[in-house]
């Protein structure tokens, strides 16, 4: 119990500080334990990071499914996606990945690459679902469509000109939208019409 409060309570504060900026005591006093009980479930920083993206990845598994089975088609499934990921993009001030790349290079390539890839392959499968709904545009190639998404999302988020005048989540909003409509047929387009009039 102490120890998933840990993770949860590091994944937050590595949401809102960075990952180099964080210290066993800072997060020992957000949580109100000591930080000797810290480095007696985690040896160090690193450790930590390590669980919480193994946590992460635990989480990402049964998320896209989840959304799977509350759409009705994979247009809803992907706004849905959409929509939660702009929520917590919008709780982040800092690009967590670039962070793990930057100050622990060998931690991002055992690990979350692995997580980006497992990401990725749920992302591809919704849109070959979509395709053969009709409401994504027949052409597409998903691996292609998903590597080109994420590299503009990393590219300005990795920007200190945007990040500095626009939030994550306002980055991921206009450009996770605006590339969505671009994969839809006139029947996904009119999807994303009748949601936004509903809301």
């Amino acid at each position: 119990m102490i120890k998933q409060r840990i993770i949860d309570g590091a994944s937050e504060l590595f949401a809102k500080t960075g990952i180099k900026r964080l210290t066993m005591g800072d997060l020992a006093k957000h949580l109100g334990i000591s930080k000797r009980t810290i480095y007696e479930n985690f040896k160090d920083k690193e450790e930590l990071l390590i669980a919480c993206i193994d946590n992460f990845s635990v989480e990402n598994e049964e998320f896209p499914q989840n959304i799977l089975n509350q759409s009705d088609n994979m247009v809803e499934a992907m706004l849905a996606v959409l929509q939660i990921e702009d929520s917590q993009a919008s709780k982040r001030k800092h690009s967590l990945m670039e962070d793990v790349r930057k100050y622990f290079p060998q931690v991002y390539k055992e690990h979350v690459v692995r997580v980006i890839g497992e990401r990725n392959h749920s992302f591809e499968q919704i849109i070959k679902r979509g395709m053969a709904e009709g409401v994504f545009r027949e052409n597409l190639i998903p691996e292609i469509i998903v590597h080109f998404f994420n590299s503009r999302i990393d590219n300005i988020s990795l920007d200190e000109h945007y990040l500095v005048k626009y939030s994550l989540g306002e980055i991921l909003e206009n450009v996770a939208f605006t590339f969505l409509r671009g994969m839809c047929t006139q029947k996904g387009l009119q999807i994303i019409e009748n949601s936004y009039k509903s809301v």
